[in-house]
């Protein structure tokens, strides 16, 4: 955690009007935006981290700003440099136009149709992501590999451990289709990382992207499906009943704008699947995940529950 006035030290090193407001940013909801990031007065946005990931996001910002997306360009230093190196690397760049969508309208009754922006919004990103890979390179994913090597046990063990109550046939029908589905599945540079608070909206409509740090060349059906499991994160009990909606908006929304596969179509259950897996043996191996660990196995439990709800949106 920074003190104003070790961020007020910091931002001396930008040619920016002395004495901005410095606070943190919050969604509509009252929730606090992961990482240290900061608004600086009503133009700025200040970010610390670690420097591959902040170097990444800064060089697809600058590829994106280049296929006329609109992205979060540097302000330079005094010195003339994009970034500032200190303890942490810290850069500062213009506010993006737009904020995360709130929960309440995520849910609410034009969840639908806010879910097909979210889809095409993602499937644009794509286009314009596939154009620069060979520019980022990258990290290499293997979901599969990943997945069946590392959580898949972790989450067995878990679903003794919690009474989860999965059959072993799932985990069957996930090692077997899955595998066989994975190697046929568009693979491209991908955000990894789209969940709500980082998709802008203004007046309705996605107007960028923020965080990149996480880029990677993946399966591209990894970040429509992540949008949608990053909404049923936030959503109550109650909003559960709401979510195959939303991600029947999401997906058909990407499907308008990048054409899924019959594959890919065919993966959506199986991919989302994999999402929480990885979740939940990642907050559990964390003590002060316990709680969101729990979160992430009520998903999975309440996703494979609707399984053929799932498999039948493109029905």
């Amino acid at each position: 955690m920074y003190t104003e006035k070790e961020l007020r030290k910091i931002l001396d090193n930008w040619n920016i009007e002395k004495g901005l407001p410095i606070s943190d940013i919050y969604l509509d909801d009252g929730a606090k935006v992961s990482g240290n990031i900061w608004a600086v007065g009503n133009d700025y946005v200040l970010k610390s981290g670690d420097r591959e990931k902040v170097i990444k996001n800064l060089k697809i910002s600058k590829a994106l700003h280049e296929q006329g997306f609109v992205s979060s360009l540097p302000v330079l230093t005094k010195t003339g440099s994009e970034y500032l190196e200190d303890k942490e690397i810290f850069i500062l760049t213009r506010g993006l136009k737009g904020k995360p969508l709130s929960r309440s309208d995520r849910f609410g009754r034009n969840r639908v149709k806010f879910g097909e922006q979210y889809g095409r919004s993602i499937a644009r990103l794509h286009k314009a992501l596939k154009s620069i890979e060979k520019d980022i390179l990258p990290d290499e994913v293997n979901l599969y590999k990943n997945v069946t090597e590392w959580t898949l046990p972790c989450v067995k063990r878990q679903n003794i451990q919690w009474n989860m109550g999965l059959d072993e046939s799932f985990f069957t029908d996930f090692t077997e289709n899955f595998g066989i589905l994975h190697d046929k599945l568009p693979r491209q540079l991908i955000h990894r990382d789209p969940n709500p608070s980082n998709i802008l909206f203004d007046n309705g409509m996605v107007t960028g992207f923020i965080d990149f740090d996480l880029s990677e060349i993946n399966i591209r059906l990894w970040d429509v499906c992540y949008c949608a499991t990053g909404i049923l994160s936030e959503g109550s009990e109650e909003a559960y009943e709401k979510w195959l909606e939303i991600l029947g908006g999401i997906l058909r929304g990407y499907d308008l704008e990048g054409k899924l596969t019959p594959e890919e179509k065919q993966a959506v259950f199986y991919v989302i699947c994999s999402i929480q897996m990885i979740c939940i043996a990642f907050f559990e191996s964390h003590d002060i995940y316990k709680e969101l660990a729990k979160t992430n196995r009520q998903m999975l439990q309440f996703i494979v529950r609707n399984k053929e709800a799932i498999n039948n949106i493109f029905a």
